[in-house]
């Protein structure tokens, strides 16, 4: 009888093996750096010419590195990288179901989703299982379920006479404003600890909190710096904005009368806008409503 034949992995693909458990967490890594290197060379290069600035010449080995390695890494990553937050797509879609026969129906899916995404999935994937009574198999064997929550219930409301439609909606509208804000500040299930869920401090208060006011200080500092400036001359009123693409260029003159917009500092606000969105709880706030009869 012929012996099957076993396949030696190199030393990468060992190493890859594993680590099956945080695929999902090495890639979004991966492809950040990489991305975020392919702008530092393309920026420094080609917006800013630091290739032709004589003061910059120490830069341009180092960002010609960022641009190719940097764009070879995001081409071969980046389609690996939507694979996976495909299936994360799948297995949230699935976590937000209340459904015990949809849950059932997209089940086969949903654990596809989990054993590729790891651990954190599969727990809380094991949790809704719990929660809706639903046998977990032996797929997910010696991983411990997590139950997460499902809402901010706002308690029974009584109905009266006068209590119409458009009370019911103006109640919930102004009931889940009043609680997003303490919500956003105290989440430990922010957009971006779902996002990236090998980071636990990011489910720390310490840690959510200071992305939050990083990111909205940096935000607010960068807006008011295009729109009505941050920079003075000769003492006077604060009405220059600082340009920071002259600023990293090394010119003299950095100063522009507001509101003005250059390509850097768009840059740089719309990363602080969009990590600031991220900082934003991942689940919906729901207010149930209940009616006494």
């Amino acid at each position: 009888m012929a012996r099957a034949r076993h396949v030696k992995l190199g030393p990468f693909k060992r190493w890859w093996a594993s680590r099956s458990d945080s695929h999902f967490q090495i890639v979004t890594s991966v492809s950040i750096l990489s991305v975020a290197a392919t702008l530092w060379g393309f920026v420094f290069l080609f917006i800013l010419g630091g290739a032709l600035d004589p003061s910059k010449q120490n830069l341009v080995p180092f960002s010609w590195g960022c641009l190719f390695f940097g764009g070879l890494f995001a081409f071969y990553i980046l389609p690996e990288f939507f694979v996976y937050l495909d299936q994360r797509t799948v297995i949230e879609d699935v976590l937000l179901l209340d459904s015990r026969s949809e849950v059932l129906r997209r089940r086969g899916e949903a654990e596809d989703a989990a054993e590729m995404l790891g651990p954190v999935y599969q727990a809380r994937l094991l949790g809704l299982y719990q929660e809706l009574g639903i046998k977990a198999g032996s797929r997910f064997r010696g991983v411990a379920p997590v139950f997460s929550s499902r809402g901010i219930s706002a308690g029974p409301v009584s109905d009266s006479a006068d209590w119409t439609d458009d009370g019911r909606a103006a109640r919930v509208m102004s009931d889940a404003g009043a609680g997003f804000v303490s919500n956003w500040w105290n989440t430990a299930d922010s957009r971006l600890a779902g996002f990236l869920p090998g980071a636990r401090a990011l489910r720390e208060p310490v840690g959510h909190r200071g992305v939050l006011l990083a990111s909205a200080g940096a935000s607010i500092l960068l807006l008011w710096n295009m729109f009505s400036g941050l920079a003075s001359k000769g003492g006077g009123a604060r009405e220059y904005t600082v340009d920071l693409t002259l600023w990293l260029a090394g010119e003299d003159s950095i100063h522009a009368t507001a509101p003005h917009f250059d390509g850097v500092g768009m840059l740089l606000a719309a990363v602080s806008l969009t990590l600031l969105y991220l900082t934003t709880p991942s689940a919906e706030v729901t207010i149930s409503l209940t009616e006494e009869e």
